[in-house]
């Protein structure tokens, strides 16, 4: 009894401080060091002055206010944690005067509803108005220098609203457009590179060279990084050293005076992100089909495999090629000469958990393609791969159709009970020894499925997700801008995929373990 009065006070109290400090916050005569004054106070500060357009020499906490020039938009992070408004916007002179707003009362609800607030900038002879919105996600602002061939060298501005030790990182930097099909894509992705030195990003890993992924062809903006939170959580339950993949957080992205949307920030799969040795190799393979027999690295003609691409080291010989070659005899080339020879060409662990997580996620973009493979060397001229996925977003319910409707890809009930997903050399030894591989799989699956993997946890992972992309108020101006997919995305097909994907699997692959 004693304890639920206690909750109840603590309720009651929490209510009336947010009651008091929506109050206080509206009350205030100042929002971000602005004072807040009426119209017709501002319309007599404006008087006799040029109304003429300005453009806005603003900082934000020592940095340039990220502004869209198309809509006049300065936008302004802020904590989706925080009630009150932090940091100070300054003018190089005169005065800004926010215009009196109720809206101001509730910043989460401003922020959610992309709500439109009015600047004034009143300078000796002029006076001019900018539209700003506040957005609960970090803010990426890079400004071009020079352009020589397809390389841009600038600066970059970030605005972390979120660790107090980093609310604004500026850097040089130099991007350029990356991708194979989405290269074609009108809003691109880039890749970022520090020129002056390296730096965490977003609480990611101190590096120099970044990703900017456009997340154009991701309806929802949410496959990416839900997958790669997903197979992060797996692989971090197994005892395969740096097999965890990258990490990435979301961005609202502005280039040269316009508003980009919203972006994927990663860290790279690369030597340092999975602390290779000098004896370890790393490919990646991007094509959906298997290469021919002779379409490795030739000393006379020096061109990559059209399926397979070198990432390390930076100097190799055709021999290098030779752990790949095996892999692809095997399992694409059917020249396994033995089920014990095929296991011997693959960390197991990492094998089963990475067909495990593109069964739950039926990812048919990521069978073969779109998957970084590790040669680990184990000594004695032998490797054995581990791999790593990249580029997520035909996943959960997501994939290819040909449908006037969808322009890329989108989501399919068919996905939801098909046996899809399964990488091509754990195919190959299922069907060598269906049984071994079956309770290997249906083992694993049980283990993951106590506290990895289950229903509850994924739910969680996409509320938190889509309370972030709604809440920042960033999927709404996302989708102004690059409106394709919006029309009939609905997040509810995330959770109906979870829920019967699951279920599902529980039956298709507990009958392996049978």
């Amino acid at each position: 009894m004693k304890k639920m009065l206690l909750v109840v006070l603590s309720v009651v109290f929490l209510g009336l401080y947010l009651i008091y400090d929506k109050a206080e916050i509206f009350r205030a005569d100042a929002v971000m060091e602005a004072k807040l004054l009426t119209q017709e106070e501002i319309d007599a500060l404006c008087e006799g002055k040029e109304d003429a357009f300005m453009w806005p020499e603003l900082t934000l906490n020592g940095g340039a206010v990220p502004y869209d020039l198309e809509q006049n938009m300065l936008l302004i992070p802020q904590s989706m944690s925080e009630m009150g408004y932090a940091g100070t916007i300054e003018a190089p002179d005169g005065e800004l005067y926010f215009l009196t707003d109720e809206g101001f009362a509730d910043k989460a609800s401003a922020m959610s509803e992309n709500k439109v607030f009015r600047l004034f900038w009143i300078r000796e002879n002029m006076c001019w108005m900018y539209n700003v919105y506040f957005t609960g996600m970090p803010v990426m602002n890079i400004n071009t220098l020079s352009t020589e061939g397809e390389i841009t060298t600038g600066t970059m501005e970030l605005h972390d609203p979120y660790r107090s030790n980093a609310q604004m990182i500026g850097a040089e930097c130099n991007w350029h457009k990356r991708g194979a099909t989405t290269l074609q894509y009108e809003k691109a992705s880039l890749r970022l590179t520090l020129t002056d030195e390296k730096r965490s990003l977003l609480g990611m890993r101190k590096d120099e060279d970044w990703i900017l992924h456009a997340l154009y062809d991701d309806d929802g903006l949410i496959h990416n990084k839900m997958s790669y939170d997903v197979w992060q959580r797996i692989a971090s339950d197994n005892s395969v050293s740096y097999d965890e993949g990258i990490a990435m957080e979301y961005v609202e992205l502005f280039k040269d005076g316009y508003y980009q949307g919203v972006y994927g920030l990663s860290e790279r799969i690369d030597a340092k992100e999975l602390v290779l040795n000098e004896k370890d190799i790393l490919y990646k393979c991007k094509d959906q089909e298997a290469p021919g027999e002779d379409d490795f690295y030739s000393e006379l003609t020096e061109e990559m495999t059209p399926t397979f691409e070198w990432k390390y080291p930076k100097d190799f010989a055709m021999e290098d090629w030779e752990p790949l070659r095996k892999w692809t005899d095997a399992f694409c080339f059917d020249k396994m000469e033995s089920y014990e020879e095929g296991k011997a060409l693959l960390n197991m662990e990492n094998a089963i958990d990475y067909n495990l997580f593109n069964l739950l996620t039926c990812g048919m973009d990521n069978i073969m393609k779109n998957i970084y493979f590790w040669a680990d060397y184990q000594g004695g001229g032998n490797y054995e791969f581990i791999k790593i996925p990249w580029d997520l977003n035909m996943t959960w319910g997501n994939s290819w159709i040909d449908d006037i409707n969808c322009k890329f890809n989108c989501y399919q009930e068919k996905n939801l009970d098909a046996p899809d997903g399964w990488t091509e050399d754990m195919y190959v030894l299922y069907g060598a020894n269906p049984e071994e591989i079956g309770k290997l799989l249906a083992k694993r699956w049980r283990e993951l499925r106590l506290d990895v993997i289950t229903k509850d946890v994924l739910y969680r992972m996409a509320d938190e997700q889509f309370s972030y992309l709604h809440g920042s108020g960033a999927y709404t101006r996302n989708y102004q801008k690059w409106p394709q997919g919006a029309e009939y995305w609905s997040d509810d097909y995330l959770y109906e995929y979870i829920d019967k994907r699951i279920d599902y699997l529980d039956s298709y692959i507990g009958q392996m373990g049978e």
